[in-house]
Order: structure tokens, then sequence, then C-alpha cells
């Protein structure tokens, strides 16, 4: 502006110059970008969860690594302290301070698990002997059985039959029986044609039930890595848990597996559950579902077996040798029909199933540590109970049972639940094992991390209580050989023998004649006044037992 008042006139090109410029953008455009910026503070916030999460379990797996060491030592110690002695007490120990233990320490190092167990199941009883059969859903499923098992009353009763084309485990030589002194007379005095026409006929069985996949049952099977397979063994050495072999080794290998389930029918006082996958899906070397299931009912149509849709047919090969071997315990039979959330039987839930390979992939302890660590399953349980006698009576109970499974699980696909029974009752029972005894699990943890501290002093006390447990040994089988024992089965024979022979004169009146005694304590009897002549008479008859 001049002095007369007068604006100047601007050149354009210096106001274009002094003017900011603005881009004009659409609000599609301002969204857009602002949803890219949402985004990436979003894929950042997951990188970041993701590492946390990675550090998490890498510090869980080192704990769970630490527990597994202290649960071995544990056992071991067990093993060299209690077992020479009594077979059977050693098994309550390892099931209770061993099994139990490391099972509710597992419960605070994994993800929580929803258990819902179906309204009309059978819940197991806690005592006795039984046998649960299950189908296979996924990997890592033997652990939702040991979790709902914790919750139930069943704490380190279970044992798990372990595949020994996956696994490649030893199977132990066991001579003796339950108290570690006396083999089975059942086992050993059977001849060794008898043993062999057994064997070969037990292999024709399983051959005429069961159908290959690739070159031989061995040939394409899943395998294990070396840690597996060392853990396997352990399992089947400490913990007693049984080792069903394949075909091919099952005839070598039959023995010990009898001798085993024997010994359990054997074992008082000790509950033994065993859980048994008659499936195979575990043993085909592929993710293509599909095809196994065809190649299953191609076998079942020539054999006349029921067709499955969900399911393989059933490998009844340990079935029937925990029938044969616990017959003395009349074991009572589970049926265990198990699913997911989100159940679809071609969908493969196995070790790196994101992978594109249709190879199932090697059993390692990563990748079972990696399964065990998803978190949000929920696992749908439905248990039926059935008696020996239930069992016996009907030679195809198993394929009735699994074309049952069948439609269950055709019915649980569709509508994410089981059907309803005959009641309309469905309400479920929620199992939740993290929540489920928290205080028992951490004074399990306790013991199992701080087991291996005590490394050094068990180290500088081995070679005493190494010569404290050898003279006990010596001392013990010292007593056994001067004073031996009647067995049991020849007491109670002698027994009911003597039940039935009364003595002629009993008493002086003719009414008391041929009447049976019985004395109102133990050390009562018409032959001994008091309990030191009967202990006389006792040691006197053991040393002229003695040559």
């Amino acid at each position: 502006m001049n002095g007369s008042g007068l604006q100047q006139p601007r050149h354009p090109s210096l106001d274009n110059l002094r003017r900011p410029q603005h881009k004009s953008r659409s609000y599609q455009q301002l969204c857009s970008s602002a949803n890219d910026f949402g985004n990436g503070h979003s894929i950042v916030r997951q990188e970041e969860e993701s590492i946390f999460q990675m550090i998490i379990g890498m510090v869980y797996a080192a704990i769970a690594i630490w527990c597994i060491l202290g649960l071995i030592l544990l056992l071991l110690i067990l093993y060299a302290t209690v077992r020479p002695f009594s077979q059977s007490f050693y098994r309550r120990l390892a099931a209770t301070l061993g099994g139990a233990s490391f099972i509710d320490a597992m419960t605070l190092l994994l993800p929580n698990t929803r258990l819902f167990l179906t309204g009309d199941s059978d819940i197991p009883n806690a005592v006795g002997t039984s046998l649960l059969i299950s189908n296979h859903v996924m990997d890592g499923d033997w652990l939702s059985v040991l979790l709902l098992g914790r919750c139930v009353g069943l704490r380190g009763s279970i044992k798990v039959f372990l595949r020994n084309e996956c696994l490649q485990v030893q199977p132990q030589k066991r001579n003796t029986s339950m108290n570690g002194h006396s083999s089975s007379s059942a086992l050993l005095t059977r001849s060794d044609s008898k043993q062999k026409v057994a064997a070969k006929s037990d292999t024709k069985t399983t051959k005429s039930c069961s159908f290959k996949i690739g070159n031989g049952s061995n040939g394409n099977c899943r395998k294990s890595s070396f840690f597996v397979s060392l853990a396997a063994q352990l399992l089947h050495t400490l913990l007693d848990f049984p080792v069903l072999s394949g075909e091919n080794n099952y005839v070598e290998e039959r023995e010990d597996l009898f001798s085993l389930l024997k010994s359990f029918a054997e074992t008082q006082g000790t509950p033994v559950h065993l859980l048994l996958f008659p499936e195979g899906w575990s043993l085909h070397g592929t993710k293509d579902r599909k095809s196994v299931l065809a190649k299953s009912n191609d076998f079942a149509k020539r054999e006349g077996r029921p067709q499955l849709k969900q399911l393989l047919l059933p490998r009844t090969t340990g079935f029937n040798a925990c029938l044969e071997s616990l017959r003395e315990a009349s074991p009572v039979v589970y049926d265990v029909t198990m699913a997911y959330q989100g159940y679809n039987v071609l969908e493969s839930r196995s070790l790196n199933s994101d992978d594109d390979s249709t190879i199932m992939p090697k059993v390692s302890l990563r990748s079972l540590w990696r399964v065990l660590r998803k978190p949000g399953r929920e696992i749908y349980v439905r248990i039926k109970k059935y008696s020996m006698e239930e069992v016996l009576r009907d030679a195809s109970w198993m394929d009735k049972q699994w074309a049952e499974k069948d439609r269950l699980l055709n019915h649980f696909s569709r509508h994410q639940q089981f059907p309803a029974d005959n009641r309309g009752f469905c309400r479920h029972r929620v199992f939740v094992p993290g929540d489920f005894q928290v205080e028992s699990a951490i004074m399990a943890l306790a013991l199992l991390v701080a087991i291996p501290f005590f490394v050094p002093v068990i180290i500088l006390l081995s070679i005493p209580i190494f010569w404290i447990v050898l003279w006990m040994w010596l001392l013990y089988q010292s007593y056994k050989v001067l004073f031996p024992g009647t067995p049991r089965s020849a007491v109670r024979a002698e027994g009911n023998s003597h039940s039935t022979q009364f003595p002629e004169n009993v008493g002086d009146s003719g009414s008391a004649a041929n009447t049976p005694f019985f004395p109102a304590t133990p050390f009562a009897s018409p032959s001994m006044s008091n309990w030191q002549d009967m202990i006389g008479n006792l040691v006197g008859k053991n040393h002229q037992d003695v040559p």
C-alpha cells in the first residue's frame, strides 16, 4: 500500500509462492489411510505378543524339562530301593509320587483345556483294574484322558499303551511277579510249542483285523526322534507302560506283554487303568486321511465288517491280550468316545498340521510340546461302562462299538455335540484341570523342581545307600531261604481242602462231633494252648523243612 492509500497489484506467481499447496483428498482415502495406520499398529502388537508368547513357551519348556529330570531321578531312586523288595509297593509309590505329581505339575505349565463329559457318561471307578478303549482324534489326545482321570480320581493309575512301530521301544524281560522274587507259574509252565501255536494264531487274528498302508506295517510308519524313544523307554521301564508291537515282532515280544499284563491282574491293592487306542491313525505316514479311510473301508467290505465314515477299523491285538491276561481280575471295560470343538475327520489335527507336505513329520519333543501348548482346546468325552461278561459274550463287540462311535461322531460333526440319551438329558459336566486342586499342583511342581538340586547329596550318599540296600536285600533273601513261605494259592487250596475234613472227636458230646472249629482269635487253636506253643511248633517245622 502506498502513501495515497491505494493497494498495489501483486503478481499471481508471488501469491502462488506464498500460499501453501494442499491436495484435496476424498473421505475414502482418509479412511483407508487411517485403516493402514491401525493395521500397522495391530501387526506390531501381534508381533510383540507372539514374541512374548514364544518367550513364555521357552520358559515353560525349560521348567517342564527340569520337572522331567526330577521325575526320572525320583523314579530311579524308588526303582533301586523299593522295587527289589516289593513290585506292588513300588508301583503304588511310582504312581502316587511320580506319575500323579508330573500330571499335576503339567496342569500349571500347559494351557487350560476344558473337558466336557456328557451327562449320560459313566464315571470310571478308581479302585480295581479296568481297560479304557478310545478313538484317536488328534496327536496328544492321550493327555486329555490323563487330565480327565486326574479330575475323577484316577491320578497316576492310567497307563497308556505304547506303539512300538513308532517309538522303537525295547520290551523289558520280566521274569518276576508282583513281589519281585517268584515268576508267574501260568506263564513259565507253558510249553514252547503252545507258545508258538498261540502266537501264530494271534498273528493271524491281527492280520485279519488290520490293513496295511504302503510297504508293510512298518515301512510307511511314522518315526520318532531319539529323545521321544528314550522317554517311551523310561515310561515302559519305570512306570510299566505296556508296549504293543507290530505284526512282525509280536510273536517274539508277545510273552513280555502277557507277563506284564498278568502282573497287573496279580497285584492286589494297586489300581491299574490301561488306556488303549485301537485305531491306527498315528501309524500311517500320510496326512491324506481320506485315502486311509477309503482303504480301511475296502478292507472292511472284503472282510464283511462295518464300513465307517469317521473311524478306522480297530486293531484287536492289544484288546485281546488284555482280555486274556486280565481275566482273573475281572476288569471293567470303558468305551471312551472323544471329539474336539470343530471336529472334522478329514482335517489333520497332528504335529505340524500347518505344513503343506502330505508326509507326516517325525515325532519330536519340540513338535509334541508345540501341540500340547495349543491354547483354547475344548474336548468332548462320552464314557460307557461294560462288564467283562458283556464283552466276552459277543465276539464282534469291538466292531459294534466302533459302529456306534461312528454314529456319534457323525452327529457331532453336524451339531458340535453328542446326541442326547433316551431321556433327552444332554447336560455336560465341565472339568477345567488347571483350576482343579491347584494346591496339590503347586506342591507337585515344587517337589519335581527341587529334586534335581539334591543330586550332589544323593551322589554323596549313594555309596552308603547302596551298601545298606544290598545288606537288606541279602537279609531278605536269607530270610526267604530259612523260612520259606507257602504260596497264597496253595494256602487257599489247602484251606478249602481242610474245611471239608472235620475231626471225628472234637468234643465229649455227640452233638459236637463232626462240627468244625472256628477260633475266636487268630492264635486260638484246639491243639495249641497259647501263642508260645504255636511259635515253637512253627519254628520247629521250618527247621525240619530245611535240608
